[in-house]
């Protein structure tokens, strides 16, 4: 990126802090999500232009919370989104788990691994992030289509702990892009 886009980024970046300044952090991550609607569906990527599912969810929670993960659908439900019966102030997200062994693109996903996840960004919304964009959906209405399909859908809160210790531990940053990071520096800079 050049120093326009960086300049862009941090005036942005201070812009939505004040914004965000009262909230706690699971409205931030629910106020973050909410924003992301529209973003074009890119496999593989986590920023303010383009994401993939998994990318929309640790994008939110590095705004929302200032830690940083980049990890798959089946790693967040596994290591950090572990709470099973979560408090309605919980940061929640939604896992799609296939109940059979699956193709899906170029990537064979194993019986019950999560192929999909949506954070929630308000009372039975989520971010839906397919192709071609991301968009708010209605999970009742997500539901009976996955179910359909040979999905469960099971909807759990983060363990901020576990994210914490990622985050301070510098693990589980499986090749974020090259403008997630730069969101990360300039949060280390705002902070």
């Amino acid at each position: 990126m050049g120093d326009k886009t960086d300049l862009r980024f941090r005036l942005m970046l201070e812009a939505e802090k004040e914004i965000v300044s009262e909230l706690s952090e699971a409205e931030k991550y629910r106020y973050f999500l909410g924003r992301m609607q529209f973003l074009k569906y890119e496999s593989g990527k986590e920023n303010l232009l383009r994401s993939d599912c998994s990318g929309s969810v640790c994008l939110a929670l590095l705004l929302a919370t200032g830690c940083s993960i980049r990890v798959t659908a089946d790693a967040l439900f596994k290591k950090y989104f572990t709470k099973k019966n979560p408090d309605k102030n919980d940061i929640q997200a939604a896992f799609f788990i296939t109940l059979y062994d699956r193709k899906l693109g170029n990537r064979l996903y194993k019986e019950n691994e999560v192929c999909h996840v949506a954070g929630l960004c308000g009372r039975d919304v989520v971010l839906n992030c397919v192709e071609p964009v991301s968009e708010l959906r209605s999970l009742s209405d997500m539901k009976p289509y996955y179910q359909a399909n040979d999905y469960r859908v099971i909807v759990r809160g983060l363990d901020r702990e576990a994210l914490q210790k990622a985050s301070d531990d510098n693990v589980d940053l499986f090749g974020s892009d090259y403008e997630y990071e730069q969101i990360r520096n300039a949060m280390n800079e705002v902070r």
